[in-house]
């Protein structure tokens, strides 16, 4: 192990989360409710529907706190945008295969009392619709304990679905009561319950008043250990 000092990671949280609620109100809005049921503190696993590359980009600017998601090995072969990516701990994950770091890694930021989101089913839906999970998620549920919070995420499939052309139209991130999964609970099961939880959420539409988002700078606090070794 290297004993050469501790530096600060480079954060990009700030650029990105401002830069893309400027692209998210160009496009016709964001808007959140039920940010106040979010724990403000200790690990929390977020659970969403997807529907579009936009969801990423829309829960990371409404979260009250700092969001980790995990994203394709892919999109890190750019050097700029993995750099960005990295800056906001995002962290790579092979899709189509046991990825043991990025389970690890998902282990160690819950661990760190980080707020990490991941999307159960997997990829986005063809057309909307909440689809069947996959067992990542629950997995990681049933073995932290974590906090769960279900987010549906309304309007991103109309502005930019899967397979459609990008258009005009608002976005809103609903945030749900948050909840934990009984141990005894096999992989099926949990996993059924984190979309239970999430349709909740869709169904209750309406139920809590709406927060525009403008576009401004947005300074969230660093959360967990943002430090690495040289």
């Amino acid at each position: 192990m290297s004993d050469s000092p501790r530096t600060p990671k480079h954060d990009t949280y700030c650029f990105l989360e401002t830069a893309g609620n400027l692209f998210l109100w160009s496009m016709g809005g964001l808007g959140v409710a039920g940010e106040h049921r979010v724990p403000t503190s200790g690990s929390v696993l977020y659970v969403s529907n997807h529907a579009s590359f936009l969801d990423p980009v829309a829960i990371g600017v409404s979260s009250p706190r700092r969001v980790v998601f995990m994203a394709k090995a892919e999109l890190f072969r750019n050097r700029l945008l993995g750099w960005l990516l990295d800056g906001v701990d995002t962290f790579p994950v092979r899709r189509g295969e046991a990825d043991r770091n990025a389970v690890k890694t998902t282990l160690e930021m819950l661990a760190d009392d980080r707020a990490v989101c991941i999307f159960p089913e997997g990829t986005r839906s063809p057309d909307g619709n909440l689809m069947h999970p996959e067992s990542g998620a629950a997995v990681f549920a049933l073995k932290t304990g974590c906090t769960v919070v279900p987010v549906y995420v309304q309007g991103s499939y109309h502005v930019w679905g899967a397979g459609k052309p990008l258009r005009r139209g608002r976005i809103v991130v609903h945030f749900g009561d948050p909840f934990t999964l009984e141990r005894k609970m096999d992989r099926e099961m949990a996993g059924d319950r984190l979309m239970e939880q999430i349709a909740t959420v869709r169904d209750s539409i309406g139920n809590d008043p709406v927060r525009s988002i403008p576009p401004h700078r947005f300074r969230k606090p660093v959360e967990g250990n943002r430090f690495r070794k040289d």
